[in-house]
């Protein structure tokens, strides 16, 4: 840090303001150790975690950025039995909208990683007026972990992390507890913390979780990699759907025009105008991918793409959709769950995505950088659920040239003609893992 004397009175500002920042931040750590070091006991290393539990919650897309961590912690612990204890989500509003595609009881992207990394899984709702802490209770009693992993979401507030400890204890867990030694918070000073760089992708904050474990330790860059396993009865229905609809031969896209909420939606239009683009300049063919809620926008995609596009909104189990994403050359779609499917399977991503987070936190894992994304001034609002203005300003400020942009950097320069398809699809064949 260069002297005081050597700065003009603007970066002594500046400096001030980061290392008040960083101040408050590690005051607000220091709070959560202490709070955790007096209910939860410190490690021992000479104790073997012979059993550990690993609290993950969220929806499909959240679920897949905890996949890397899943994989860094069997391997550390080759020896070791990795219970899953997962949950939709504890806000009522989200609980709500995946019951419209997914069973609380059962959640379906489970089978991504049971029987491996993680020998078992157990769902349960928070909801009642225990908040989940019975199901939470019986899991404790019956597993007997000798450690928690509680996966975390980059910049989770004081609050929520309390919560967590207290829900813990409370559930009857006496072992030793990983996961609380963030620093950055999305509760207050956003724009500061992201000036500083603090907040990362959403991959890492279950990383750096296990990371706290001194058994698991620091975990490089090249360790963390996001992989699905497909089962072989999804990928056996993928191969027939392709041959069965005539997709074969040319250049396949999927196509993801839905999302959770309105101001994450790209109007269907564009997607539309893209899609009819990207046939005349590569002679590419669509199938159009999404949940029970998407399948309007699959049908006008249909419509307008003719014989040149099949639609299976709707139609697919997550397993499926993986199997499907993975035969294809692109992907181009909202910031939603099949985007980080498409991700994981290495289908190359074109994310459209609102501005209501920060750059870099929710990219998928494989395609980071490929995003269409507009900054404006009343970026970073953190409204999950619309648009504070309701003007949806930000999607809408995304143009059809952009996505095509990054649509041509992954499909490359076209063939003269798009006449001989075959020759061209054969050049990259159907993505199997």
């Amino acid at each position: 840090m260069p002297p005081m004397s050597k700065l003009g009175s603007r970066d002594c500002g500046t400096l001030v303001v980061r290392e008040s920042v960083l101040l408050v931040l590690k005051l607000r750590r220091s709070l959560v150790r202490s709070i955790q070091r007096l209910i939860f006991p410190r490690f021992d290393p000479q104790k073997p975690l012979r059993t550990v539990l690993v609290f993950r919650t969220g929806r499909l897309g959240d679920f897949l950025n905890a996949v890397p961590a899943l994989h860094v912690l069997r391997k550390r612990l080759p020896d070791a039995r990795i219970v899953l204890a997962s949950t939709v989500s504890s806000l009522p509003s989200m609980q709500v909208l995946t019951s419209a595609y997914a069973n609380t009881d059962s959640l379906p992207w489970l089978e991504f990683v049971v029987p491996f990394p993680v020998d078992t899984a157990v769902t349960f709702a928070m909801t009642g007026s225990d908040r989940g802490l019975q199901p939470l209770r019986r899991i404790i009693a019956e597993e007997r972990p000798d450690a928690v992993f509680v996966l975390p979401y980059t910049g989770e507030a004081l609050g929520s992390k309390l919560k967590k400890l207290l829900f813990f204890r409370l559930a009857g867990f006496k072992g030793f507890i990983f996961g609380f030694d963030g620093l950055a918070t999305r509760a207050s000073m956003r724009r500061r913390q992201y000036q500083l760089g603090l907040y990362e992708h959403e991959v890492y904050g279950p990383i750096h979780a296990i990371g706290e474990c001194p058994t698991i330790g620091a975990v490089a860059e090249e360790e963390i990699v996001q992989r699905l396993t497909i089962p072989e009865a999804a990928s056996r229905w993928a191969h027939e759907v392709v041959n069965e609809s005539w997709l074969d031969g040319s250049p396949l896209v999927a196509i993801a025009p839905g999302a959770s909420f309105p101001h994450k939606m790209w109007p269907i239009e564009r997607y539309i105008s893209a899609s009819q683009k990207l046939h005349q300049e590569y002679g590419c063919r669509f199938v159009v991918v999404g949940a029970d809620a998407d399948r309007p926008l699959g049908v006008r995609l249909a419509d307008s793409l003719g014989t040149n596009c099949l639609d299976v909104t709707g139609s697919t189990t997550v397993t499926q959709l993986a199997a499907l994403l993975s035969r294809c050359w692109l992907f181009v779609g909202n910031d939603s769950g099949p985007a980080h499917v498409a991700s994981a399977v290495d289908c190359p991503c074109v994310t459209v995505t609102s501005a209501l987070d920060f750059p870099g936190i929710w990219e998928p894992w494989n395609s980071r950088g490929r995003i269409a994304r507009t900054r404006i001034d009343c970026e970073f609002c953190l409204s999950l659920t619309c648009c504070p203005l309701k003007t949806n300003a930000c999607i809408m400020a995304i143009d059809t040239d952009e996505v095509l942009s990054l649509c041509r950097q992954v499909l490359g320069v076209p063939s003269p003609n798009c006449i001989d398809r075959k020759s061209v699809a054969a050049s990259r064949p159907a993505g199997q893992l």
